[in-house]
């Protein structure tokens, strides 16, 4: 089977079938009807496909309706115009958002440590001279004068390469280029194409690339890089109003993604059978190997720490997402309140 799909389309594609039979049921029966939205359709989400694909919305008493929408500004902006009651999106956002006067009230974490990949084109890495075995740091400091494909310039991914570059002596903005090349698929035809030399991405696309042959994994955040081992990467975040008006409903929907992460740690072949279906024309084995290397990146329960928000305001105040700190310890950006 060809592994170059277009991931994006898949996603909203192959969830979008059970959500509306899910909702039809949902009518009536006295489920709570929570309205959701997510910013990417990658596996980072993976507790909102599983909690759809294994009725736990159903189950803790939820009428579920989640779409996708095209980035995390546009997923903040859902929120606090209350099109939507909670958003799936990257930590930086809320954080963001906190530091122009815009509160909101995070609540699960999908994943706790920063499942990015850095794929570098295998032509460009022989130009480099960089081997496999080179240290994180030495390959941050090769990325001098690359083209940097993300998905978004204002976005996580790019503002994380920004910080790592200029802790190792880079200027992101005049010694390397940072393009906006678009989700998923366009990202790959991107690194395929050679319009640019590394992409920063959420899997399955270093699997896809892997398969395809023209590049592979070259900085694997979660593990490589000590400050990104504990970071709240994706979330699950309402406004402070929705979660004193309707505490049931928040303290329900993140059970639902609680429980949904738990999958990986008390029936992970379950999660990858459920995850293959829901990258369908994605090749079930690329989806295994992502799950695999990223499993440990799902906290139990969605539960978050200290230390993942230290570390992640302590990024966000250096690549000067925020003017000023904010406050880290739990009860202020983010509670794990409703999780009991």
């Amino acid at each position: 089977m060809p592994t170059r799909r277009i991931l994006m389309q898949t996603a909203a594609a192959s969830l979008a079938a059970p959500l509306v039979a899910r909702t039809a049921r949902g009518q009536g029966t006295g489920l709570i009807t929570v309205r959701g939205v997510y910013s990417a359709p990658g596996i980072t989400y993976a507790g909102l496909f599983l909690a759809t694909r294994t009725g736990l919305w159903e189950k803790h008493g939820l009428n579920a309706q989640l779409r996708q929408v095209q980035g995390g500004p546009l997923g903040m902006a859902a929120l606090t115009n209350e099109e939507a009651d909670f958003a799936g999106l990257s930590s930086t956002d809320p954080v963001i958002g906190w530091d122009k006067g815009i509160k909101t009230l995070t609540i699960a974490a999908f994943t706790g440590g920063l499942a990015t990949q850095f794929t570098a084109r295998k032509d460009w890495l022989a130009t480099r001279g960089i081997a496999a075995t080179a240290t994180a740091t030495d390959k941050i400091k090769a990325l001098k004068g690359a083209r940097v494909g993300v998905a978004t310039i204002g976005g996580g991914p790019a503002q994380y390469v920004r910080y790592l570059a200029r802790s190792n002596g880079i200027d992101p903005e005049t010694e390397m280029k940072l393009l906006a090349v678009g989700f998923g698929p366009a990202r790959i035809a991107a690194l395929r194409t050679s319009q640019v030399d590394v992409t920063v991405g959420d899997a399955p696309e270093v699997d896809q690339i892997e398969a395809e042959g023209f590049g592979e994994l070259y900085i694997n955040c979660a593990t490589d890089l000590p400050v990104f081992r504990e970071f709240p990467y994706t979330i699950a975040s309402v406004t402070p109003t929705y979660a004193e008006r309707n505490a049931e409903a928040t303290r329900r929907i993140v059970h639902a993604i609680g429980e949904a992460n738990d999958l990986f740690y008390t029936n992970f072949g379950e999660a990858v059978d459920l995850m293959r279906a829901q990258y369908a024309t994605v090749d079930p084995k690329l989806v295994e190997k992502s799950l695999i290397r990223d499993r440990s990146t799902f906290p139990r329960a969605a539960r978050m720490t200290d230390a993942m928000w230290h570390n992640n305001l302590e990024v966000a105040l250096a690549t000067k997402m925020i003017s000023a700190p904010i406050p880290d310890q739990e009860g202020v950006i983010w509670t794990n309140r409703y999780n009991s």
